[in-house]
């Protein structure tokens, strides 16, 4: 079975293949597979979730949704490249009557760039043919608007457009206006593309009227007045006689057939004219095939200038996009430069503001980065304040301003990023014998490996798939380590609950706390998702499990422990030194909490509550018998 759909889709016609390149990775920003992920550019991990794709994508053509796919995964790093997209989507915004032309023209192109390279494999059919036709007919109104524009961009595309009008004036001479999908339903070729074929048709499709003038004249001769010219896929044509009249048939008719209230004859010219009719049915179909065939080998000459033309409709297809999508959701178009700063003022994360009701509305922030003064931000804050988002939002914005897209923000300055690092979210690979941790330790190490001066890196929780105080030493060297890196200051924002974090700024001079700020109001906390200067002391860790519903004798014992550690912690001063934290660092001193062990707080809180006077001997031996499983059980 695999043998016969290899065997029926091989082909050895590549035409349509241009030539093969690597990706130049020079021009592009560069997106590992996990951050592609973990931004969701493509798919959303939540399967009711949306991705960016699904926000940006307004393209009218297949091939202007395929382009903004490679766009998404593979941002320009070129300044000038950028601007003239920018410059574009800014264009339409001016000029309307182009913007509503280019629009109209293009829902008639359809898969230009999908027909064309069936053209090159001699799989197109009749119809294909026929869009293709209406796709350059389009084309000569957009190259003419694109030329007439002011922008160079549009203009530069208007003058590479070619709407072929040797094969297009040719497809509208010989194909007709509505040709079927299968060559074999015929009525492809036009009339008066060729002598011969105009001929059969007359022989073939004016048999109707031989026929009845034949039924006509032999009823008048034979004085038969029901007689009539009849067809089967058995017998052909042939004159049916009711019974009650076949001593009036002539005797040079040939009886074919005898049915219960009828004789079936066939005469000598029925004959003769039956055999020109089936004749020229089946030369019309040969005829037609072959010159269809000769149609679309004469496109195989076009299929470059259509396949460029496919690109740049497709490119046309994506700036609409962007401006329809900046118009509706009101985005900016940012400021792109050489500089190594992200400068974003009151951003927003381009999906999470689509999902939210339409009563609430989405908490913008300020994000600063440079190499200089800010490279690295601290974020720590309660679970659900957003800090996740706001990374995510960091990310996006400064991938759509160098896609060419304006941007969710009130103003925007980027600096060329040149790759992009994420390790967000708890993942493992259990087929490849990979826990959690071991997940995240390779996606850091692969970021450490390859960070330089213009990467943007976001970590969010490094660490949590460990105890605490691997965790927390884990994450302080990872943030040492970008900030004293010698190849460059890549700016990172790092998302952590590990609040002892807050003392690096104190010794690292690039490095800023910020947190996301909370309210606590009547034991209840409300959560204000803004970014503020300042490390946060607390997670809210227990407030969130009482959002979720746990229930309220967990969430009130988690307090009673939450309470008696910190009061132990305290007393029995939790600054501690940790020596030789980094050869270059020496003495520096560190926060640690010392946390007591669950399982024996719980056996101490077990023994307290007894009540010894009531409780019999078999009581007792239960009781004891309970703790001695708990231990077992550590």
């Amino acid at each position: 079975m695999d043998r016969l759909y290899l065997d029926a889709t091989h082909h050895t016609q590549i035409g349509h293949v241009k030539s093969l390149s690597r990706i130049e990775e020079d021009r592009f920003m560069h997106l590992d597979g996990f951050t592609v992920r973990s931004l969701e550019l493509l798919y959303s991990m939540n399967e009711s979730g949306k991705a960016l794709i699904d926000v940006l994508d307004r393209s009218i053509t297949p091939m202007g949704a395929r382009m903004l796919k490679r766009w998404l995964t593979f941002p320009l790093k070129d300044v000038k490249q950028i601007e003239s997209r920018l410059s574009v989507v800014d264009y339409f915004f001016q000029d309307l009557k182009l913007k509503d032309l280019l629009e109209k023209q293009l829902n008639l192109v359809g898969d230009l760039e999908r027909i064309i390279s069936k053209v090159a494999v001699g799989r197109v059919n009749p119809r294909e043919v026929a869009q293709l036709k209406t796709a350059l007919q389009a084309i000569e109104l957009i190259k003419n608007g694109c030329e007439a524009a002011s922008n160079p961009g549009l203009k530069r595309i208007g003058e590479q457009l070619n709407f072929c009008a040797g094969i297009r004036d040719k497809i509208v001479r010989e194909l007709v206006s509505e040709p079927p999908m299968l060559l074999s339903k015929g009525n492809v070729i036009s009339q008066g593309v060729n002598a011969e074929l105009d001929e059969l048709r007359q022989i073939a499709y004016s048999g109707k009227d031989f026929l009845l003038q034949l039924q006509h004249r032999e009823s008048e001769l034979t004085g038969i007045p029901s007689l009539k010219v009849s067809f089967n896929n058995v017998f052909g044509y042939f004159i049916e006689v009711r019974n009650a009249h076949k001593g009036k048939v002539p005797k040079n008719w040939i009886r074919k057939q005898t049915l219960i209230g009828a004789e079936r004859y066939i005469t000598e010219e029925l004959k003769i004219y039956e055999d020109k009719i089936l004749g020229a049915e089946g030369k019309i179909a040969s005829l037609e095939e072959q010159l269809f065939r000769d149609l679309v080998q004469e496109l195989m000459e076009y299929i470059t200038p259509v396949q460029t033309n496919a690109g740049l409709l497709a490119q046309i297809d994506c700036l609409l996009a962007f401006a329809k999508i900046a118009k509706k959701n009101k985005y900016i178009r940012p400021q792109i430069d050489d500089s190594k700063v992200i400068d974003i003022k009151k951003g927003r994360h381009p999906v999470i503001e689509q999902e939210l009701p339409t009563d609430e509305r989405y908490i913008p922030n300020d994000v600063y980065l440079d190499d200089d003064t800010q490279q690295i931000i601290v974020i720590t804050g309660p679970n659900m304040a957003g800090k996740s988002a706001l990374l995510r939002q960091t990310a996006l914005i400064t991938l759509m301003a160098q896609i060419g897209s304006f941007v969710p923000a009130e103003a925007a300055r980027i600096g060329i990023v040149d790759k992009i690092f994420t390790r967000v979210g708890a993942s493992d690979n259990i087929s490849a014998g990979e826990s959690t941790f071991m997940v995240e330790m390779n996606e850091a190490a692969n970021i450490l490996n390859n960070i330089s001066e213009r990467s943007l890196v976001l970590f969010d929780e490094l660490g949590r798939g460990t105890s605490t105080y691997d965790g927390i030493s884990i994450a302080w060297a990872i943030v040492e380590y970008i900030h004293e890196h010698q190849r460059g200051r890549a700016k990172t924002l790092f998302a952590t609950h590990y609040h002892e974090l807050n003392e690096m700024e104190k010794t690292f001079r690039r490095i800023k706390n910020y947190n996301v700020s909370v309210k606590e109001v009547d034991n209840k906390v409300i959560f204000l998702r803004k970014l503020e200067k300042g490390g946060s002391e607390h997670s809210f860790g227990i407030h969130v499990a009482k959002m979720a519903g746990m229930p309220q004798s967990i969430v009130q014992r988690s307090s009673e422990i939450l309470a008696r550690l910190e009061t132990e912690n305290r007393q029995d001063n939790v600054a501690k030194p940790m020596k030789d934290i980094s050869t270059k660092r020496e003495g520096y001193q560190m926060s640690f909490f010392q946390l007591d062990d669950p399982v024996l707080s719980q056996i101490r809180d077990e023994i307290n509550n007894l009540d010894l006077e009531s409780l019999s001997p078999r009581e007792t031996w239960q009781k004891l018998d309970e703790i001695q499983r708990i231990l077992k059980g550590k």
